[in-house]
């Protein structure tokens, strides 16, 4: 588990978790026997509080989970709840391989947005990122995207131009 941050970058703007930017936290469920990630859950929040980390773990993350995070304190509510908390400093020096999936599918995420939308604004965002998490968790799956796609457009709920805009 790990947070982001999208949005165009601003003039003489903080980086990091100072940053104006859209908030949001990743949840890499599930590693292969490689340690690859197989599935990924991103959900746009308010800020990055521990009640938003509680409340996204709660619907992303089945209880009795191990999860492995960063030091920011914001994660040290995890462990009260029914959650394994593995905690480590990022140092991409010392220790290369902790949340170097998580980072690479940020990445990735910042990318297509960036390539794809040229950029997006808060409020359909979420959106994107759904589009982005439903790809990646059915990149194995390549011969079916096509079905699986038209059954998750006839069963999604409508969206009304006035919700759109």
């Amino acid at each position: 588990m790990d947070d982001a941050f999208f949005g165009a970058p601003r003039e003489g703007g903080k980086r990091g978790r100072g940053t104006a930017k859209t908030p949001v936290v990743v949840v890499s469920l599930a590693l292969n026997a490689d340690g690859h990630p197989l599935y990924v859950k991103m959900r746009v929040v308010e800020n990055m509080k521990a009640e938003a980390i509680l409340k996204t773990a709660e619907e992303c993350i089945a209880p009795g989970s191990k999860i492995s995070a960063d030091l920011y304190r914001s994660y040290n509510i995890l462990e009260q709840k029914d959650y394994e908390l593995v905690v480590q400093k990022f140092d991409p020096v010392e220790n290369p391989d902790h949340l170097h999936w998580i980072h690479t599918i940020i990445s990735n995420a910042k990318a297509f947005i960036a390539g794809t939308y040229h950029g997006l604004g808060r409020k359909h965002l979420q959106r994107y990122l759904d589009e982005f998490c439903y790809r990646f968790n059915r990149r194995k799956f390549a011969g079916e995207l096509f079905n699986r796609l038209l059954n998750a457009c006839i069963s999604a709920k409508t969206i009304t131009y006035a919700e759109l805009t």
